[in-house]
């Protein structure tokens, strides 16, 4: 399934790569929005679930790299 969904992060140029959290993102994107039956690809995302699990990864990528998550 093609979301055509695009999933941006800002951050300096020395953090390096960032496939990996994109990767996370999408994965925690399709689990929490694309399964969920009451979602259609039109909706904002609005899933609770989703937004803890979102900042909780870009928390813990923050820590690890030194990004700015706030």
């Amino acid at each position: 399934m093609d979301s055509s969904i695009k999933f941006m992060v800002v951050a300096d140029h020395q953090q390096g790569p960032l496939n990996a959290l994109l990767h996370r993102i999408y994965e925690i994107y399709a689990d929490y929005a694309l399964k969920n039956p009451f979602y259609s690809l039109e909706m904002p995302i609005r899933c609770e679930l989703f937004d803890e699990h979102l900042k909780s990864t870009l928390d813990a990528a923050g820590k690890s790299s030194g990004l700015n998550t706030a």
